[in-house]
């Protein structure tokens, strides 16, 4: 009976055991790893459990080490670590200081979704004191008791120096000799690489080279502007040793940036890391335009101008500008009109505007990100005609007169009043990818004669259709006037039959 139970017992675990054991030895003081892997490519990164003895049919017993994808969640010992890749799927244990107590059976399992799929790993470490040398006992090469012979001399073989105390061994082979004998030293610099860039911070991973025989007690970050030394201008911040990435923020957008990294122990600092070299992406600009400048230049048109937002608020490069006008009404709102200036010009003429009327004026920044803040709101009226021909007769009397007249229009005249006022802007940070009605507005001025004409014949094209109606609607009238002024009595007929003429309500038989 108990061996029947003994052999259910068997058949059980190698059903639910998930694989055979493999057996890995060391030496105290070394460096071991127990390997674990799994196919990233095809389910993404996993969680998995590293746990001591057979694994139960959940988690893992005796838990030692637990990720979340990529995450560290859970450790029992600073020298427990991972140093393979996570998101390529190798979750290897690497066992740092290894000591006796270390021996046993480790259970490795990964949560692949679904049931009963879990891959599960066992493997047995064995941990041997340091081996002692014994020193082979010392043979006389002559001896000058009587009864034995003399021992053929011979010769040396010559001595030739080698180049270096480390010729024939490879930089693997001089680790893992420094790792058996379990020197203490400095830690190898990390591996570090872009995970992720955006407008206002990096993110960055890495992999732990060497320990050093010593734990890695956290890992040390440097950022600094591209301009900067690594003397001067540098951000640093400490990371905990169990940690793979991290990210840099409250960074300036569209600028270039330099990273790198060492690693601790309690032997000190590594090497410095390979360094990085990395540039943010752009976001909308956080500065509004500067100067903006509104000058009636006639009855029909106005000229706006501006500069460009301080270099450090435009967060990219400057694609264009965007420019909102329309009749000024502080009790209600009127339609605007929307103009995309994306030739690089720092001005525009708005023309065919109504004669002494107001109109109010917004301009935005864009970038390839969107559009910036909005201006704050002007106000500026387009002169009268008399104002026009008061302008024109003092610009035909010298040059002086003519910069005294603009300036006197500019500053002085109630025509070129203005006011900032607060008024709904788009929001800032908004996608501009339609730039269509930047070529149905043209960026030159128009002769106000011409204005009128285009005036005059909108006029005619409204009134002709209204003469040709009221023509007809008389035409009507004249003829029913006509048509009744032809009876006699009370609404009576004229009827023609056989050449006589009759009245009546009806037609006269025949």
């Amino acid at each position: 009976m108990d061996s029947y139970i003994s052999c259910c017992w068997l058949v059980l675990y190698l059903f639910f055991g998930g694989g055979s054991t493999v057996t890995i030895q060391g030496y105290v003081g070394d460096v071991v790893t127990l390997t674990c892997k799994y196919d990233a490519r095809h389910y993404g990164t996993l969680s998995v459990c590293w746990g001591r003895g057979h694994i139960p049919n959940s988690g893992c017993g005796n838990e030692v080490l637990r990720t979340e994808g990529v995450k560290v969640t859970h450790r029992a010992s600073v020298r427990y670590n991972l140093q393979g890749d996570l998101r390529a799927g190798d979750v290897s244990l690497t066992i740092t200081q290894a000591q006796v107590k270390d021996s046993g059976l480790y259970g490795c399992r990964v949560d692949i979704p679904g049931w009963f799929n879990d891959q599960k790993h066992h493997l047995a470490l064995v941990i041997k004191s340091a081996p002692e040398t014994t020193p082979e006992p010392w043979i006389p090469r002559e001896s000058t008791t009587v009864g034995y012979t003399k021992a053929p001399e011979t010769t040396p073989e010559p001595w030739i120096p080698r180049e270096s105390t480390t010729v024939g061994y490879t930089k693997e082979q001089t680790t893992t000799m420094q790792t058996t004998m379990g020197l203490s030293v400095p830690p190898d610099p990390p591996r570090v690489a872009i995970r992720e860039i955006s407008a206002r911070s990096i993110s960055v991973w890495w992999n732990a080279g060497f320990d050093g025989n010593t734990p890695i007690t956290g890992f040390h970050l440097e950022c600094k502007s591209q301009s900067d030394s690594w003397v001067d201008g540098v951000r640093g911040s400490n990371i905990l040793p169990w940690k793979r990435e991290t990210a840099v923020n409250d960074l300036r957008p569209f600028y270039t940036y330099n990273i790198r990294m060492f690693t601790k122990n309690d032997m000190g600092l590594s090497k410095p890391s390979n360094e990085l070299t990395i540039t943010t992406k752009e976001a909308a600009p956080d500065g509004r335009p500067q100067d903006v400048k509104l000058e009636a230049l006639s009855s029909h048109s106005i000229r706006v101008t501006w500069r460009a937002p301080e270099l450090s608020l435009q967060n990219g490069l400057i694609r264009g500008y965007q420019l909102r006008y329309g009749e000024y009404s502080p009790q209600e709102r009127l339609p605007v009109r929307v103009v995309h200036l994306m030739d690089g010009s720092e001005s525009f003429t708005m023309n065919s505007l109504q004669e002494a009327t107001k109109y109010s004026v917004t301009l935005h920044t864009i970038n390839r990100a969107g559009l910036g803040p909005s201006s704050q709101e002007l106000v500026c009226s387009t002169l009268t005609n008399d104002d026009q021909q008061h302008m024109t007769t003092t610009q035909a009397t010298t040059a002086l007169q003519t910069e005294h007249s603009t300036s006197t229009i500019a500053t002085t005249t109630s025509s070129t009043e203005t006011w900032l006022l607060v008024t709904d802007s788009p929001t800032q940070g908004q996608r501009v990818d339609d730039f269509s009605t930047t070529r149905a507005l043209s960026n030159s001025t128009t002769d106000p004669a011409l204005s009128k004409k285009e005036q005059s014949g909108h006029l005619v094209a409204i009134l002709v259709p209204v003469l040709v109606l009221g023509l007809l609607v008389v035409m009507a009238i004249i003829w029913q006037f006509r048509r009744t002024t032809l009876k006699k009595g009370n609404w009576k007929i004229l009827w023609k039959n056989n050449d006589n003429l009759s009245y009546g309500d009806s037609e006269p038989a025949l």
